[in-house]
């Protein structure tokens, strides 16, 4: 006679794997991990990942997605990856990015004249964007006082 094998409850199975992936997530020891695998050339972590490393469910999870961001892309190569986070970096005016992402951008391979285009473009965007708020806010001010006026 056969043994009937239970049927396991699909949602349930699902919830065990997640809860099983949470704790692993909140390991100190998954952070120490990362941290090694990431520390720069000078044997530090940067200021916002060490910020970060007290608080394991936080950094873990921010740091493997780093890793498959920059690292682990799927269709762009690591130097184009590189650039990209250079561009929004100075976009954003984040100097410690911008010194970080240049100096990896570097590592794989970037050239200083890349950086410098990048830049260029990053800058371009940024302009544009910021002369378009201010044209439509611009505008509408414009409009409110020709109405004042009538």
């Amino acid at each position: 006679m056969k043994r009937k094998q239970k049927e396991e409850d699909p949602a349930k199975g699902n919830r065990t794997f997640l809860r099983e992936a949470k704790e692993l997530l909140c390991r100190p020891e998954l952070s120490d991990e990362l941290a090694e695998a990431v520390v720069g050339k000078d044997g530090e972590l940067g200021f916002l990942l060490q910020v970060l490393k007290d608080r394991p469910r936080t950094f873990n999870p921010y740091l493997l997605k780093g890793m498959t961001v920059y690292k682990e892309p799927k269709a762009l190569d690591r130097k184009t990856a590189e650039l990209v986070a250079v561009s929004a970096a100075a976009a954003l005016h984040c100097e410690h990015c911008l010194e970080a992402h240049m100096a990896r951008a570097v590592a794989e391979g970037a050239t200083p004249d890349e950086i410098m285009d990048t830049i260029l473009v990053a800058g371009s965007i940024s302009e544009s964007s910021m002369l378009s708020v201010a044209f439509r806010k611009y505008k509408q001010l414009e409009g409110k006082l020709k109405k004042g006026k009538e």
